[in-house]
């Protein structure tokens, strides 16, 4: 039986607010290790703000948010030293290559070689030199994905990280994911796409939707 001290996250009670108007309350939730928790809800019920939340990007105005038992803004360094999100914004620097971009944010336990080896899982390899500004929107959401693949963390945030991919891209990254679930890791996600993944867990935000 696990405790809140086993969580990767443990949600509790969260309300929030945004010009005096209520976006959600009442959110209760947990993910577990190799679990993949699934954020569903119509849009505007305040998935994404969520996120942001629990990137620490904003404060709910009431209720908590622990991961292992502590809480995130307690020790916000460790906490954000183990999650990666990928968002609407793709965060790189179009005048770089996709090979700087992954370089910049790789961990430093994840070498040359093996970035090199997971961009060709990707369908990178034949532009991994040119400048960003000069891919598709499909190539730069594969280079922002590549981020979780270099990554170290455990906890991946991704919201709606499917958009802008066809349907080889699509399975590329579902494969990653199952990979990183085998492993332990955990995932937290929104999507509108039928997906292919194992361990996966809904939640339906509009329960709490105001």
């Amino acid at each position: 039986m696990t405790t809140p001290s086993d969580k990767v996250l443990q949600v509790e009670d969260l309300v929030f607010e945004r010009n005096g108007c209520t976006i959600f309350s009442g959110v209760n939730f947990h993910l577990e290790e190799g679990e993949l928790l699934l954020l569903q809800g119509s849009n505007g019920c305040g998935k994404s703000t969520l996120m942001r939340i629990l990137t620490t990007l904003v404060r709910p105005q009431q209720g908590r948010v622990c991961s292992y038992g502590e809480n995130i803004y307690d020790d916000k360094h460790k906490y954000l030293s183990n999650i990666i999100f990928i968002g609407h914004q793709l965060a790189l620097k179009l005048a770089l290559s996709p090979l700087d971009n992954l370089n910049w944010s790789a961990s430093s336990s994840r070498d040359r070689q093996y970035i090199f080896k997971v961009m060709d899982e990707m369908g990178l390899g034949a532009v991994s030199g040119l400048p960003c500004y000069r891919l598709s929107a499909g190539q730069l959401k594969r280079v922002a994905l590549t981020k979780l693949f270099v990554s170290d963390a455990k906890l991946w945030l991704l919201d709606e990280p499917f958009v802008a991919l066809d349907l080889s891209g699509i399975s590329i990254i579902e494969k990653l994911i199952n990979r990183h679930l085998k492993h332990n890791g955990s995932v937290l996600m929104t999507s509108h796409q039928d997906l292919s993944l194992s361990n996966i867990r809904k939640l339906d935000m509009s329960v709490w939707c105001r």
